[in-house]
């Protein structure tokens, strides 16, 4: 029979008998393989920081994004503006940047007359101001028109009432040239 063997010959012929077998632990020394406790928390700190500077980075990226879609948008209603006051002006006979001694059909409210449009047939001016907003929920100097009300069909409707109304937020240095 075989005897069992005892002592260092026994852990020997196990760990031989294990490296045969391809066993994972046979090939070091237990206790040897894995992290430290410090590795491990050197490295969640190294990984913390890494994922902080990644969220400023985007967050910052996003604002930008934000402001730049911003200012395309203003840049679009300054062309909006633009194309109706050429459209005004295409009625008009007679362009100025000072209401003439009729005035304005509405009440410009201490705003500045950037283009005053005396239109034939002894209709009442259109008159298009810029100047502080008429109520708080504007963000900024406000580009008004005082003129008449467009119908359905998109035109303005000569025959109807003047309206007083702002047709570009923050408008701020928005120049009409003459």
């Amino acid at each position: 029979m075989n005897k069992p063997l005892q002592g260092p010959q026994t852990s020997q012929r196990l760990l031989a008998t294990l490296k045969a077998a391809n066993w994972p632990g046979a090939l070091e020394p237990q206790g040897s393989y894995g992290f430290t406790l410090v590795e491990l928390l050197l490295a969640l700190g190294l990984g913390l920081l890494v994922a902080a500077w990644l969220i400023e980075a985007l967050l910052a990226h996003g604002s930008l994004s934000a402001k730049l879609v911003d200012r395309l948008q203003q840049r679009e209603f300054e062309r909006r503006a633009r194309r109706l006051i050429e459209d005004d002006r295409r009625l008009a006979s007679l362009a100025t940047s000072q209401p003439g001694a009729e005035g304005t059909a509405c009440n410009l409210a201490g705003r500045q007359s950037l283009l005053h449009l005396q239109l034939p047939n002894g209709r009442p001016a259109i008159t298009w101001s810029l100047g502080s907003a008429p109520s708080s929920i504007w963000r900024g100097q406000v580009l008004m028109r005082c003129g008449p009300a467009y119908g359905l069909d998109g035109q303005p409707s000569l025959t109807g009432s003047w309206q007083n109304r702002v047709v570009l937020d923050r408008a701020e240095g928005f120049g009409i040239p003459l």
